[in-house]
């Protein structure tokens, strides 16, 4: 993940269709969140699964974490 110092900011605007699926998301997330930080988690989802990001040095997301794979 990029260092906090490297981010670069983005403004953006949601439909309310756009902004109502993100709030679901974040609902579904479990976990208190921002949503700067559900859209950079969404963002990121969808270039790891179009290919524009190779995930190899990501970790498992909390909501796959389970004891199973607790190292």
């Amino acid at each position: 993940m990029t260092a906090p110092s490297e981010a670069k900011t983005l403004t953006i605007t949601l439909t309310p269709e756009l902004a109502t699926a993100l709030d679901r998301y974040m609902a579904e997330s479990n976990a208190e969140q921002s949503h700067a930080l559900a859209v950079t988690q969404v963002v990121r989802e969808w270039a790891m699964s179009k290919g524009y990001l190779d995930g190899s040095d990501e970790g498992l997301r909390p909501d796959q974490l389970n004891a199973a794979n607790d190292d």
